[in-house]
């Protein structure tokens, strides 16, 4: 089995907000691999091509379809929640 079988095995057995949050950083990772080669050289244009297959891929992925509305969402998503280790004491 290849090593690309064996992380599809154990994604596929994940829930679908872990297999978003996979891919997510799946993503991270090629990007970073990217901007390595890219900065040997790379140039804008390339840049741009790079970035409009990344999205072409995660809107292909359907990672957010389950978004019914992606304002409430987003509003939701950016609330500010009190940290655990910087509760101020009582």
């Amino acid at each position: 089995m290849s090593l690309a079988e064996f992380i599809s095995e154990h994604v596929s057995s994940l829930p679908p907000e872990r297999q978003k949050e996979s891919l997510d950083f799946v993503m991270f990772l090629e990007q970073r691999h990217e901007a390595t080669v890219a900065g040997a050289g790379g140039d804008a244009e390339a840049q741009r091509r790079r970035v409009a297959t990344a999205l072409d891929a995660l809107r292909g992925s359907g990672v957010f379809a389950d978004i019914a509305n992606p304002v409430a969402w987003q509003r939701d998503i950016r609330k500010d929640r009190p940290l655990p280790a910087r509760e101020k004491p009582g």
